[in-house]
């Protein structure tokens, strides 16, 4: 599955769509700074983000998100890490049946990558069709997620070598299944506030478990409907799945000494 094409073709529907109906095609682009976590290791940096939202004339919601990171690489995780990396999410969803103002059931269609991490992700892919249940009301907001498709994690050779890993061994490609709760709050008028933690796992056991906190705020008094965003993003790995050796045995050498990393972010989103 080559993930450029796919990242275009959605890039694609979103552009087609604005085509259509530019009234109803949102544009926001941020600037931030951030610091990737890994154990005690901190790379600080700077950040760039682009999102794209529109409400097709059929009320799907399409949008995509692109995130382009500048680290500021002073540490020795991957002595041979280029200090670029990239983010996306690509989505499409719409509502299958209102139950009532405040609650309906939908589905989403979900593609998300990374590229380059200082944490060795080489790169990565998820694509998945979902099933959500969602709550609106007027200070408090809630998701439930659940999907199947195909998952995709593959290790930088760098430090891997260093372990008695090859090539071979980098990738891992799976059919997965997600599932993911979020809760939402408007804690005022211009703070919200977000949580929300997901899971992917295969047939037998998890993947990848992935923490999320987000607090928003309103900042008119510096541009109209501009918002200052703070975030934290932790991510675990089971590197179990690479194993060229029994886990359990006094010769398993995990094909990484880390097996988690935390992306912290503050933005500043104006609409373009």
């Amino acid at each position: 599955m080559n993930y450029l094409n796919l990242a275009l073709v959605c890039a694609a529907l979103c552009a087609s769509g604005t085509l259509k109906a530019e009234e109803q095609t949102q544009w926001h682009y941020s600037l931030g700074v951030h610091d990737f976590i890994v154990e005690d290791s901190h790379t600080p940096g700077v950040n760039a983000s682009l999102l794209i939202e529109h409400h097709t004339q059929t009320d799907i919601l399409l949008t995509a998100a692109i995130d382009i990171y500048f680290d500021i690489d002073t540490d020795k995780l991957d002595p041979d890490h280029i200090p670029v990396w990239f983010k996306s999410d690509y989505a499409a969803s719409g509502e299958l049946y209102r139950v009532n103002p405040e609650f309906s059931l939908g589905w989403q269609l979900d593609l998300q990558g990374k590229r380059n991490t200082v944490s060795s992700v080489e790169k990565q892919v998820k694509l998945f069709p979902e099933l959500t249940a969602n709550f609106d009301g007027q200070q408090l907001q809630a998701q439930l997620k659940a999907g199947a498709g195909y998952y995709y994690l593959e290790i930088d050779d760098d430090v891997p070598k260093t372990r008695g890993y090859d090539r071979s061994d980098f990738g891992n490609s799976e059919f997965a299944y997600t599932l993911m709760g979020q809760l939402g709050i408007d804690a005022t008028a211009e703070l919200h506030m977000q949580v929300a933690a997901q899971t992917w796992q295969d047939d037998d056991q998890w993947l990848e478990r992935q923490y999320r906190f987000e607090m928003s705020y309103q900042t008119d008094f510096w541009y109209p409907s501009s918002h200052l965003v703070l975030s934290a993003e932790h991510t675990q790995y089971n590197l179990d799945h690479y194993a060229k050796v029994d886990v359990n045995s006094a010769d398993y050498l995990p094909i990484l000494p880390w097996d988690s990393d935390t992306l912290v972010r503050l933005s500043l989103v104006i609409p373009w």
